[in-house]
């Protein structure tokens, strides 16, 4: 059957994955819900929302590697030059484009069809949310956290999409480049493409709508205990990260220290750091899945690919390393350093079958090697102060610039002296710390191109038989994903030249 999908299609509210709550799930197979009956209760309504948390970490497409938006910080990272594939595995990321950047301009590809597919599935299922959330009985506390999550669920897809699809953001330029289309009304989901400023136009007000709506310290219904929930911070740091990328240097220190200032995270410890990156508990995540101890992801979760020590054929034969290059640049008292062995020979492996390389991780574990089983993180409080410090940088203020850097750095390296550098040399600090502590986090793509920088592999350890590219200049018309070419054929209103 030909893959087919468009936006119409996609704005139908998510009750087949819906809620994590287990009594939810117990009553009765969730696909037997009604839309009717979803909408026509507060507390179903809220299960509807759990069904979008879900769908975040679900498989998709029956693809390996589609699995919900880990998916999306792997392949940000796959197009980036931090992340090396030593050998092409059994192919996944490598032969179906993302490494190789085959993919970007292909319409008909998987990497260009299921962004676009699953953030207007986040998008349709808010839209049925805010629509129908005022007509429900019940508490407006309780509306109003289901108002101020599901604006920032929307949001942060319309963030994804703009980054992806539309063009780099120019701080001062009419941005008036087509993007991708606009859809509010679940009614009216059939829209043409809108402009880069307007698409970034939406996403402020949706935020700036839900960081008050979600940091109400009188609501008793924001009192969450699950880090999948979607609280004020988490939203302030979604703001953070579209300032950034908007180049509006006050906004992003201000939100990212909203995010800091919150105290709903705390850094965490340099023990901590050297965990496995797979547990929500960690005391800086701020926004991530927390799965279900005995869920079965087979081998579409993160770990799957991203970790040392999962007993997949993707992971015994390719294990993920990181440039050699930038591995030169951490410090050697940084335990950011002990993540990574550069000789491919330290570390005892579950077991024999395991395929070693030099540069290879440890940053990414599962506590079972048998299970890729482990909860998501989707956002921490180190990228909160990075964002704060590159922000204060561009907008002048030097010396908080380096006082957020080394607030961070000190937590990860004793022996980290705070930073005088000053102009172009700072940055270039801020740059480096970014690229280390965020490593396989999903950053480097998107960065790249925000910060207009061109893709450079060489005179790394990266292998020209898998990598295939290794330099890919700023301005190269690959930066920008194609639109779909199922959406194009689905939707009139789509310029069907839109790609060329």
């Amino acid at each position: 059957m030909k893959k087919f999908f468009n936006i119409i299609a996609c704005l139908t509210l998510v009750i087949g994955l819906a809620a994590c709550n287990s009594e939810f799930l117990e009553t009765s197979p969730t696909d037997e819900y009604s839309e009717d009956f979803v909408l026509s209760n507060i507390d179903n309504l809220e299960a509807a929302l759990n069904g979008i948390h879900k769908s975040m970490v679900a498989q998709y497409l029956s693809r390996q590697n589609i699995g919900g938006y880990p998916s999306f910080q792997i392949a940000m990272d796959c197009l980036g030059e931090d992340l090396v594939f030593p050998a092409a595995g059994n192919g996944w990321w490598t032969n179906t484009g993302e490494v190789k950047w085959t993919a970007t301009r292909n319409p008909d590809a998987y990497l260009t069809y299921y962004p676009w597919y699953l953030c207007y599935k986040w998008i349709g299922n808010a839209n049925m949310i805010l629509a129908y959330v005022d007509e429900c009985a019940g508490p407006d506390g309780q509306k109003n956290m289901l108002k101020g999550q599901a604006l920032t669920y929307r949001a942060n897809s319309y963030f994804w999409l703009a980054q992806l699809y539309g063009d780099r953001y120019e701080k001062g330029g009419a941005n008036s480049g087509l993007c991708v289309p606009i859809v509010t009304d679940p009614n009216e989901p059939k829209q043409p493409l809108s402009t880069l400023a307007d698409v970034y136009a939406q996403i402020i007000s949706d935020l700036e709508t839900a960081i008050p709506l979600l940091s109400d310290k009188s609501n008793a219904y924001l009192s969450y205990t699950s880090k999948t929930d979607i609280t004020g911070a988490t939203a302030a740091g979604i703001r953070a990260r579209v300032a950034l990328v908007m180049q509006d240097w006050a906004n992003a220190q201000k939100y990212a220290d909203m995010a800091i200032g919150s105290g709903s995270a705390k850094l965490m410890n340099q023990e901590q750091y050297c965990d496995g990156f797979n547990d929500a508990s960690n005391p800086e995540w701020m926004w991530g899945f927390e799965m279900i101890a005995d869920q079965t992801l087979y081998f579409y979760g993160f770990m799957a690919y991203m970790s040392w020590n999962f007993n997949s054929s993707n992971i015994r034969g390719c294990p993920k390393c990181i440039n050699s290059k930038l591995y030169d640049l951490i410090p050697e008292t940084d335990v950011r350093k002990t993540l990574f062995d550069p000789t491919g020979t330290a570390w005892t492996m579950p077991t024999k079958s395991y395929t070693r390389y030099p540069y290879m991780n440890r940053k990414f574990a599962v506590a079972d090697y048998t299970s890729s089983v482990a909860d998501a993180n989707y956002m921490r409080l180190g990228e909160m102060y990075l964002i704060a410090a590159e922000g204060a940088a561009k907008g002048g203020n030097e010396a908080a610039a380096q006082q957020y850097l080394y607030d961070l750095n000190k937590t990860r390296d004793d022996g980290y002296v705070k930073s005088t550098k000053t102009g172009a040399d700072l940055l270039e600090e801020i740059y480096t710390y970014r690229r280390i502590e965020l490593w396989g986090e999903g950053h480097r793509f998107l960065d790249l191109k925000r910060l207009n920088m061109a893709l450079d592999r060489t005179g790394a350890n990266h292998v020209a038989a898998v990598s295939s590219v290794l330099e890919i200049p700023a301005n190269d018309e690959r930066w920008k994903f194609a639109i779909p070419q199922d959406e194009i054929d689905a939707n009139d209103l789509i310029d069907p030249n839109i790609n060329k």
